[in-house]
């Protein structure tokens, strides 16, 4: 008999949608897919060649828990801390739910920011914690730090937050993120900060917030370098917050790949992350602005400054959208599990060619 903590979490609409496309493609429709969010761009070569040496020259077993100390080093370097703060995970996924069962009690509170990455509904579930959603619709995608210290209490033990923001692109100011950190401070609440978006923006720079004490930021190399089935992550958080999490990381994901972590420490060393991001975020750019230009005059939409999605409003319930689109020969993520009063929104990844994105504004506009 399935666990109730796991009868009550619904499959990941983004994979379901994904499914719907390869079975629409193996029955020879033509589908242009907007809906998966990692990079259309393979893993460097440069990375893959590493990670070839470094299995020859024995990175095939266990690292420590906390991962290889090089990788440690130059992750902390960084973000100006101690490699101590930093942890290896086997993706940042990994990463979120080993925060999360160490830190959301039973029968809590988990502030969650709407619309967010639908994982984070998961992860408050499977810990039998009560959501607590703040709309952000009339904010143009940032959390009202007013409205914010009106709903937390004592009773909240996290605090979701994701900027570059999953899935609106939106970039969050630096002064009230601290500002949300500060209300968390005032009730021993954890702030998480999902980060994993941090490398891709455009004009708005990110900010981070490792280095505060009720502060857990996670991020990780699936987007950054185009590692998403390498399973890279990383938790960057003060000592005692990371040997709860170490905890749940020594039964869960151990460790990451060895090959993986020494292939990426080497090319960070090298200073050639940077070389593969940057070229990466100039496609991107060209792409964010040619869907912008097209969606601007038919849509409600916001410019992201991050990450490479827009969140569309369009003004009819987003299923039928995405089963109209669909039948036009575009596949789309509806906006209901980013979280409440995303209805009539639609999620479009411009993590694709331009040539499809060229079709699939074609197509849109047809509707």
């Amino acid at each position: 008999m399935e666990a109730l903590r796991v009868s009550q979490i619904s499959t990941s609409m983004i994979r379901r949608m994904f499914e719907i496309v390869e079975r629409a493609k193996r029955e020879g429709k033509d589908i242009v897919s907007l809906t998966i969010g990692e990079p259309d761009f393979d893993t460097d070569e440069i990375i893959i060649n590493k990670a070839c040496e470094a299995m020859k020259n024995g990175f095939t077993h266990y690292t420590s828990n906390f991962g290889l100390e090089d990788l440690r080093e130059a992750i902390a370097s960084k973000y100006d801390l101690d490699a101590n703060n930093v942890m290896i995970t086997a993706g940042g996924s990994e990463a979120l739910l080993n925060a999360s069962l160490a830190f959301i009690e039973r029968g809590s509170k988990v502030v969650i920011p709407s619309p967010s990455f639908l994982s984070y509904f998961t992860y408050a579930k499977l810990c039998e914690a009560k959501t607590i959603q703040i709309l952000t619709h009339e904010n143009g995608f940032e959390v009202d730090v007013e409205r914010l210290n009106e709903i937390v209490d004592r009773d909240v033990s996290m605090i979701f937050l994701n900027y570059p923001n999953n899935p609106t692109g939106v970039v969050m100011g630096e002064k009230d993120l601290k500002a949300i950190v500060e209300i968390a401070e005032d009730v021993n609440a954890i702030v998480l900060s999902d980060e994993i978006y941090d490398s891709i923006f455009y004009d708005k720079r990110p900010a981070t917030l490792a280095g505060y004490e009720n502060t857990i930021v996670v991020n990780g190399f699936s987007k950054s370098l185009a590692m998403t089935g390498w399973r890279m992550g990383y938790v960057v958080a003060n000592d005692e917050l990371m040997d709860s999490m170490l905890k749940v990381h020594q039964v869960n994901g151990v460790c990451a790949p060895a090959f993986a972590q020494k292939a990426v420490a080497d090319i960070i060393a090298e200073g050639k992350d940077k070389e593969i991001v940057q070229k990466m975020v100039e496609e991107f750019r060209k792409r964010r602005d040619f869907v912008y230009n097209r969606l601007k005059s038919k849509f409600d939409v916001v410019k992201p400054e991050g990450a490479f999605y827009f969140f569309v409003k369009v003004n009819e319930n987003c299923m039928d959208f995405v089963e109209r689109a669909l039948g036009k020969g575009v596949a789309l993520t509806p906006g209901l599990p980013f979280g409440e009063g995303n209805e009539e929104y639609v999620r479009i990844s411009y993590a694709t060619s331009m040539e499809n994105l060229e079709k699939a504004m074609d197509r849109l506009e047809e509707l």
